[in-house]
């Protein structure tokens, strides 16, 4: 794909690839509009996502997909602009195998429908209440049953798999849409010229999104200990 980025006339972006050419008002003025505009936008996805998070509210599933897909949306724009030919993108796909936008917007639709289909899975899913003495004690009889023995789940499959796709879309949700920003923000460091040593956007937005996954895994855990030990405190 053949494209120029110039500030201060008129930019064409136009594709070997497709009959389409975009065109680019350039000059600082367009350069900050875009930059406000991206953090409106990703401050209106995190209220979206934010806003009663642990609360099954009538539109919960809707504004968690639509909070996920403003911040891919701005993502894809940033990018756009600082590199309409794609030849600084990081992605595998293009710096790795060669390939162009068409890859790259397929690849992060299909991400964006998994990422719809883990909020339509934990977001329909009750918490099984089970009495219990603590968090963990919960956590093995609700995949291991009574009789338990203390193991880490990664070591030994549960007996009872059906809250396991739950969890792991509530974490995977969670982690995923804390790493997504990080992307939008280093483009938006680099348009601003601000050159910050430690941050290194695949890195760091890897290490995000373990970090939360792991808590929201805790977390779903806590949220079912909690309604057990509410209905027990009741009895």
């Amino acid at each position: 794909m053949h494209g120029r980025k110039v500030f201060g006339s008129i930019s064409i972006i136009g594709g070997a690839d497709g009959p389409t050419a975009i065109f680019l008002a350039g000059g600082e003025g367009f350069k900050t509009a875009v930059i406000v505009f991206v953090l409106l936008v990703l401050l209106l996805a995190a209220v979206l996502i934010l806003w009663k998070p642990g609360v099954r509210t009538k539109y919960r599933f809707i504004r968690l997909s639509a909070g996920n897909l403003l911040i891919h949306l701005m993502d894809g724009l940033v990018t756009l602009v600082n590199t309409p030919d794609l030849s600084r993108e990081g992605n595998p796909l293009v710096s790795r195998l060669g390939l162009g936008w068409g890859a790259l917007f397929t690849a992060n639709l299909i991400g964006f429908v998994l990422i719809v289909l883990m909020t339509w899975c934990f977001n329909r899913y009750e918490h099984v209440r089970i009495p219990s003495k603590g968090v963990f004690d919960y956590y093995m009889k609700l995949f291991y049953g009574e009789g338990y023995r203390p193991v880490w789940y990664w070591c030994k499959l549960p007996k009872n798999r059906k809250p396991l796709a739950p969890m792991v879309s509530y974490s995977l949700y969670w982690g995923l849409t804390a790493a997504a920003p990080v992307f939008v923000l280093g483009w938006i460091w680099d348009m601003l010229g601000i050159r910050i040593g430690w941050w290194h956007d695949k890195w760091l937005a890897l290490i995000i999104g373990i970090l939360v996954a792991y808590v929201c895994m805790y977390k779903w855990t806590r949220d079912g200990y909690r309604l057990g030990a509410a209905d027990s405190q009741e009895q």
